[in-house]
């Protein structure tokens, strides 16, 4: 992917097609087989925004898209009291673009990533400043729902910021994202404290005690999983620590000396080396009841069909393959040519489309 910063409104990303072709590159899951290293370094060259959304009203839409409060109002990440309209609220970046050094590319996509974006009232940013997260010994300001004030790091007394329980480990995968994604050779400001210069670990020692603690603590709820595929849909890459939160484990938890495991097949209910189902199935190995996400390449001989599911596209969307409505949630690869296919969706929220491979 190119590294130049590409701004686009999300009305003319969709036009293009852009979002639905990213979001299926994120949705193959590609970390099998990679220690901690590689997934770091694939987060980094492949989980980029392909899309970067600067248009205010698109900006508007999304963050109103996952912060809409079923009782009505909009959530603020920094108050329990909700915000009568989206527009009262300021769009706070969590991990503070001052970080990046001044002047390059990555601190104005970070500035712009809307995975770093939370909507907040007005007074935290005087509140909170550029402070890193992390345990407070002393209070110097609180709302009841989050403070900032006074931690200890290596024997140090320094300042530090801490968001409510419900939302540490919503915190802790946003700053493990903006490490991932955006390593620096030499951070700037307070980053420091919780990012380690270089592409890896990512994180100091303290930084990983940290947000290891919060991401296990807080696991991630639907609201979250809400927030991530809103943005996914349009800047094209969610957050891959929201999608798969045992990521982290393997680049910094108890997992960080293994590889990340291939997805589990299930075994053939008709696998002649399983006695109790002596049967050859005449369908490809994948039972017909799980789904096949959507992905870039199918194989006739080992897939046998399409099924039209992708966990950032909505439900209910409606499908074509090469122009065609389809009709039914999968259709089966016998009768479709080698080579490449145009797939598209449309849902009230979104459409685009995915560019896929049929192989023998």
């Amino acid at each position: 992917m190119t590294s130049a910063l590409r701004i686009v409104t999300l009305a003319a990303a969709i036009a293009a097609g852009i979002v639905g072709t990213a979001s299926q590159e994120a949705a193959e899951s590609p970390f099998a087989g990679l220690d901690g290293r590689g997934i770091a370094e694939l987060i980094r060259t492949d989980f980029r925004p392909a899309v970067t959304v600067s248009a205010s009203r698109d900006i508007e839409r999304i963050i109103s898209s996952y912060a809409r409060l079923s009782e009505g109002g909009y959530r603020d990440y920094f108050s329990t009291r909700p915000a009568t309209s989206v527009r009262e609220l300021r769009y706070l970046a969590v991990a503070p673009v001052t970080w990046w050094p001044e002047a390059t590319e990555d601190r104005k996509a970070a500035g712009f990533d809307l995975h770093n974006i939370v909507p907040a009232n007005s007074d935290v940013q005087s509140k909170r400043s550029d402070y890193p997260p992390g345990e407070l010994t002393e209070t110097v300001y609180t709302n009841g729902y989050w403070r900032s004030g006074i931690g200890v790091i290596d024997g140090m007394e320094t300042n530090f910021y801490e968001p409510a329980d419900e939302l540490k480990g919503d915190f802790a995968r946003i700053y493990m994202y903006m490490a991932a994604v955006y390593p620096q050779s030499l951070w700037e400001g307070r980053a420091p404290m919780i990012y380690l210069d270089g592409y890896y670990p990512l994180l100091t020692a303290y930084g990983r005690n940290t947000l290891m603690k919060w991401h296990r603590d807080d696991p991630v709820d639907e609201a979250e999983r809400c927030r991530d595929e809103a943005i996914a849909a349009a800047q094209g890459h969610g957050n891959p620590f929201v999608t798969l939160p045992e990521l982290a484990e393997y680049i910094w938890g108890t997992h960080s000396d293994e590889t990340f495991p291939p997805a589990e097949k299930p075994d053939d209910p008709k696998d002649p080396d399983n006695p109790e189902n002596p049967d050859k199935p005449d369908t490809p190995d994948q039972p017909a009841g799980e789904p096949i996400m959507l992905k870039a390449t199918y194989s006739v001989a080992s897939d046998g069909r399409i099924d039209f599911r992708s966990p950032y596209v909505a439900a209910g969307s409606t499908w074509s393959l090469d122009g065609k409505t389809v009709d039914g949630p999968s259709v089966s690869l016998d009768g479709i040519s080698l080579g490449r296919h145009e797939i598209r969706y449309t849902n009230d929220r979104q459409h685009g489309k995915v560019i896929i491979t049929v192989e023998p």
